[in-house]
This record gives structure tokens, sequence and C-alpha cells, in this order.
């Protein structure tokens, strides 16, 4: 069996692969290793992962693991002695979850790719690997566009008071908001990048409103500005795109994307089935 894992900012998404078939997929915790210590990671793995693949567990041969914070040797060397820890008779191949996005968006095929979603992160993709790449920086520096960017940008609205007033009242009975326990959780919090981004939904439900729309506009035409401007594209392109924000907001994106001479080619809310697809077929 080949063991499948793609994860991101918010969860984790793992499928085994045999000759005869896969898996259901199996959701856990994203595992960032930036975040997640390895006691959680191998906790992770031994206790929700393995359970779920009941009598298949021998049968594990090879994982391959893309994730979010995974593009240095350093981070990737933890990842592979974590999962080792739990699997130890696995071979394991550690790679960013943007070669992920790569792998099962294009498969084989050259193009550029785009990750929308907690996070963000764009990369040019010879068929091979990522030849180039603007680096996304993490929600504190970077990561227009993203759900964090997002989420940052709506409670700094909230809480200076420049939220619309009928907006800020149904936030308000939302989420209750109060400043000290936003600023607890993004500042002390776990995964303060989750908990930013979760306030996407807000925008969502509230999508016909013009404030949310203009505030998901520019902070998508901030990500094609400090992002897939740098890489000094000429002529109409197109983009493979994945991640749960630019899933639910394809049609802004779609706009802002075309402004810029950007077309979605491909559209992908994760790309963990195309991932299934390129190890069936390649490996």
């Amino acid at each position: 069996m080949k063991l499948i894992a793609e994860s991101g900012g918010s969860k984790t998404s793992w499928c085994g692969i045999t000759n005869s078939g896969e898996t259901d997929i199996i959701s856990t915790i994203g595992l960032n290793p930036n975040f997640v210590p390895g006691e959680v990671f191998r906790e992770v793995i031994s206790s929700e992962v393995l359970p779920a693949l009941k009598d298949q567990i021998n049968e594990i041969k090879r994982v391959w693991f893309y994730g979010a914070g995974c593009a240095g040797r350093v981070m990737n060397s933890r990842v592979t002695d974590d999962i080792r820890f739990a699997i130890p008779s696995a071979e394991v191949s550690v790679y960013s979850d943007l070669l992920g996005a790569a792998r099962g968006l294009l498969g084989k095929s050259r193009g550029y790719v785009c990750m929308i979603g907690t996070g963000s992160n764009s990369g040019y993709y010879d068929g091979e690997k990522i030849t180039a790449n603007v680096p996304p920086l993490g929600f504190i520096l970077g990561d227009e566009g993203s759900g964090a960017s997002l989420g940052k940008k709506l409670l700094a609205d909230f809480l200076r008071g420049i939220m619309p007033a009928d907006l800020s009242r149904d936030f308000k009975a939302s989420y209750g908001a109060e400043k000290d326990d936003i600023v607890g959780h993004v500042y002390r919090g776990v995964f303060p990048s989750k908990y930013i981004g979760g306030f996407v939904q807000f925008l969502n439900d509230h999508i016909s409103h013009g404030y949310c729309r203009d505030l998901i506009r520019k902070s998508f035409e901030e990500f094609v500005d400090r992002n897939l401007s740098l890489y000094k594209i000429s002529g109409k392109t197109d983009i493979a795109v994945t991640g749960s924000v630019a899933w639910h907001f394809r049609p802004i994106l779609e706009e802002v994307f075309r402004d810029d001479n950007f077309t979605i080619s491909i559209m992908a809310r994760g790309p963990i089935e195309g991932l299934i697809r390129y190890h069936k077929m390649y490996d």
C-alpha cells in the first residue's frame, strides 16, 4: 500500500492506494511542523490514521506526504522521522504542499499553480518540480488572498469600528467577539492562522454585502500584485488553482485574474483526488 497525505493549514487528507483500489479519504488536523509538535504529529498518525486503515496497516510500504511548512530540509527531516516513528517499515518522502498541488492539478504538465486556502502560495511547475516560487512568508508577513489574510482584515475592521454597522451587529451576534478574547486567540493561541481563517465563513455567509465583496476582491488583488506579477509573466496565461478560499469565492477570483490577463484553467477545492490519480499512474 502507498499512503498519500496532503496537509494544509486547517486539515490533512490521507488515502491509502493498493492494486485493487483505494481507501476512503481520512481527515485529520493540519500538520504544519512549524506549529504542530512532533508528539502530536505522531499521535495523529497512530490514533487516527492507522486505526482507520484497520487490517491494512502492515501493508504500508511507501508514504508520500505533501505539507504546508515542508519546504526546507530541517522540517522535512523532522516530518520524515515522525512518520517513520508511527510507520517504521515504510519508505517516506516529504514534499511541499505546493508540489502536491502541482502534481494533483497538473500531473506531468507544465504550468503555474496557485494555492489559496487558509494560507496562500504560488509557483511554476516544469512537470517534475517547482522551479520558481515567490516566498509566501506565512500569515504574518504574507499569504495574501488567503483565509488568514481575509480574517485579519475582517477582525481589524470589526475591532476598529470600520466594518459597516449592520455587519458589525451580525458579527457580534455570531461570535461574541470581545477584543480581549480575539487578541488572546491571535497572539497566544495554538493555531492562530486556523483561528483567523475561520472567520472567512462570515464573509461567505454575507457575500451579497458590498463590504464583503470589496474586502475579498482587494485581498485577491494583493495576491496577484505581490505574488503572480513578480513572475513577470507576459501575455494571457492559464493558472491552475486549488484551495478552499479560491473555491468558495471563484467568481471574484476569476474577475481579478481576468483583469491581469490570467485565466483559471483548472480549479479544485483540494488536490488529494488528483494526487491519488498521479500516484496510481506514475508511482
